[in-house]
């Protein structure tokens, strides 16, 4: 049935259940220490950024004659704390469809109303959702310097798309939930590719231009409007990619 076939009330129904469903979600995490310590994380490695960094620069470093050495990085600080709210919300997301997957409850969700549809909303597109939410806030809070709207604008939707990302490849790549933790730590490279633009020179870094969140790093570092292009065309061919191989877990 198509999607324009489906009656509104109906709509509605699908909509409440996959709310119910991420809801559900929700309470599985907050009962399993490790899935909460890991939507705590951010929340943690911001405060240590944003009051340590510069303890740490005006108590240690100073005394060594080295002081404002990490000051013009502090711009790093902020992407890599966005990148690690995008990636953990949608990690334990991905977590949670693997370890439904090791009780083999998921053939029976996905014959309830939300169907396949609301399945990948409540686990994927919703922790993704709340992730980007929580990254427009805290980012401000927790910023080393000052950030423009626009700034925030694409951390933000890169850092979820990248989570997005790393969700579904934790699912698809993984059979159980003890490869999940460890393909997770591994796919965190994935966003490290920003960083590749500031640290590596020469043709080398050529070879990561595949990766999206490399070309948001060209963006950051001062290139064009067309690095954000290139970004958004390769997270589409990603996504496209993993969503037809997550398919293949259920169907």
């Amino acid at each position: 049935m198509r999607k324009e076939d489906v009656p509104p009330g109906r709509r509605s129904e699908i909509m409440t259940a996959s709310l119910k469903m991420f809801g559900t979600m929700i309470r599985q995490i907050s009962h399993e220490a490790m899935m909460a310590m890991l939507v705590i994380a951010p929340f943690a490695v911001g405060v240590i950024f944003k009051f340590g960094c510069p303890l740490f620069e005006s108590k240690i470093l100073d005394r060594f004659g080295y002081g404002d050495v990490l000051v013009p990085y502090y711009d790093l600080f902020s992407w890599l704390l966005a990148m690690l709210v995008g990636m953990m919300f949608a990690f334990v997301g991905g977590l949670v469809v693997l370890g439904e997957i090791d009780d083999g409850i998921t053939k029976y969700i996905l014959v309830t109303p939300p169907g396949e549809a609301g399945y990948l909303f409540s686990r994927i597109i919703g922790p993704a959702i709340v992730s980007g939410a929580v990254t427009a806030v805290i980012l401000p809070v927790f910023a080393l310097t000052h950030l423009t709207l626009s700034e925030i604008a694409v951390m933000t939707v890169s850092t979820v798309l990248c989570g997005f990302v790393t969700a579904l490849l934790v699912v698809t790549v993984s059979s159980n939930k003890v490869e999940g933790m460890a393909v997770g730590k591994i796919s965190g490279l994935f966003g490290v590719t920003f960083f590749v633009p500031l640290l590596l020179k020469g043709s080398i870094r050529y070879l990561f231009t595949v990766f999206p969140m490399y070309h948001i790093g060209v963006w950051s570092r001062g290139g064009s409007v067309l690095s954000l292009v290139a970004a958004a065309v390769l997270f589409a061919v990603w996504i496209t990619v993993l969503y037809r191989l997550f398919r293949r877990k259920f169907i």
